[in-house]
Parts: structure tokens; C-alpha cells; sequence
């Protein structure tokens, strides 16, 4: 398969996880990009570009990521990429409530995901009080609130568990994991908004004893974002 998106991490870094994680090789096709202004996400990006006005770009709808199957067939929008590899490497659960609940702990992420690009695009004294209560109430609040989500079904064991649904690794540990040490740049204080959450913190500290993941981790490419 070839996944094809800019040189950043952004909307495409989960899906190398699981490349990395499931040990299977791709190609990761990276567009080059020349940062303008960081600040209002100003880049060229004459490669793709291109490709867009040249119409290579049409059945990904002139976004990225997108996903080249082997058929050649291509699959756009990050989530559905996701999860059709998850799915693919057997990572979305054993069963259809499994895949239900891998999903929607995976929605929950990006719930959290959207609140604090709101906080993030504020401006001045107003962006730093808001940032500072988010580290010291809102995300714990929301973590807290997901490790409820985590121990409240009858699929998952009673007690401290390292998976977030079954006995494997799954989307839902892959995301709760980037987002807790790869989303934000403030990574020691989103670590420990988890001081609370058992579950969570369990999950983070078995993703990081992955040997496939801490080899990609120590490879990838360095990228602005």
C-alpha cells in the first residue's frame, strides 16, 4: 500500500502508527512542504499543487491523506483510512460490539481534539488563561471522563488493564496514546492529566513498551508539525 500526505505528521501520523505497530511495510509518500508562517499555516506546496490542477489528486476529492491499495483502488479522509487499516492489521476488535466500542472511544478523542483547537486559536491573555485551565482542569476532566467510558462495560476486566477494549492492542489504544504524548506540545502536562485515570495511564505505558512502535518513533523523519 502507499499512503500519500505531506511531510508532517498531522492527519496521517495514526495511520504510520499502525503501519509501525502491525510491522507492515508501505511506501510513505510525502509531498514537500516550505513553511511560510507557521503561526497562520501559511505553506507552498508546489508538488501538490501539481498534482491537484493536473487532476492526479481527484479520488482522494484534492485532499490528503490518501490510502493507494495494492487493486488500485484509493481511500480519502483520515478516519476512514484508520480504521480500514485497523480493521485490515485486526485491530478493531473481535466482534462487532468490540468495533463499536473501539470506534467510539476513538470519537471521543476527537471531541477532545476539537476542544482544544478552539482553545488554540484564541489570541492573547485570554488564549493563556484558557490554556492553563485546560492542562489543570478541562483535559483531566474529559480523561477522567473517558477512563469511566473505558471501565464501565462488561468487556473489559475489573481491576488496572492495558488494552482499551479486549485483550489486544486496537485503534483505541493507538489513539489514546497519540494523543496523550504526540498531540499536544505541551507533552509533560498532558501526561500528567492522566494522574488520575489508571486506565489510561496503563494503556500509554504499554504503547511505549512497543518495540515496533519506539523503532518507528526513533526513525521517522523529523517534521515541523
Amino acid at each position: 500500500m502507499k499512503l500519500v500526505y505531506f511531510n508532517g505528521r498531522g492527519l496521517a501520523e495514526t495511520s504510520r502508527l499502525l503501519f509501525a505497530i502491525s510491522g507492515q511495510t508501505y511506501e510513505d509518500f510525502r509531498y514537500p512542504l516550505k513553511i511560510i508562517d507557521m503561526k497562520t499555516w501559511n505553506m507552498e506546496r508546489k508538488e501538490f499543487d501539481e498534482d491537484k490542477e493536473n487532476g492526479r489528486l481527484e479520488l482522494s476529492m484534492n485532499k490528503l491523506p490518501a490510502l493507494h491499495l495494492d487493486n488500485g483502488d484509493i481511500l480519502c479522509q483520515s478516519k476512514t483510512i484508520e480504521r480500514y487499516l485497523a480493521k485490515t492489521f485486526g485491530m478493531m476488535g473481535d466482534n462487532d460490539i468490540e468495533y463499536a466500542y473501539i470506534d467510539s472511544i476513538c470519537e471521543c478523542i476527537r471531541d477532545f481534539k476539537d476542544a482544544y483547537q478552539k482553545v488554540r486559536r484564541l489570541e492573547g491573555e485570554e488564549r493563556d488563561n484558557k490554556m492553563v485551565e485546560w492542562f489543570s482542569n478541562t483535559l483531566p476532566h474529559h480523561l477522567q471522563n473517558l477512563e469511566k467510558v473505558l471501565n464501565g462495560s462488561s468487556l473489559f476486566e475489573d481491576g488496572v488493564n492495558s488494552y482499551a477494549v479486549g485483550n489486544k492492542i486496537s485503534l483505541a489504544d493507538v489513539v489514546i496514546y497519540a494523543f496523550v504524548t504526540q498531540f499536544f506540545d505541551e507533552k509533560e502536562k498532558s501526561f500528567q492529566a492522566t494522574e488520575n485515570c489508571p486506565h489510561i495511564r496503563s494503556i500509554v505505558e504499554h504503547m511505549q513498551n512497543n518495540e515496533n512502535l519506539k523503532e518507528w518513533l526513533e526513525k521517522r523523519p523529523v517534521t515541523p508539525f
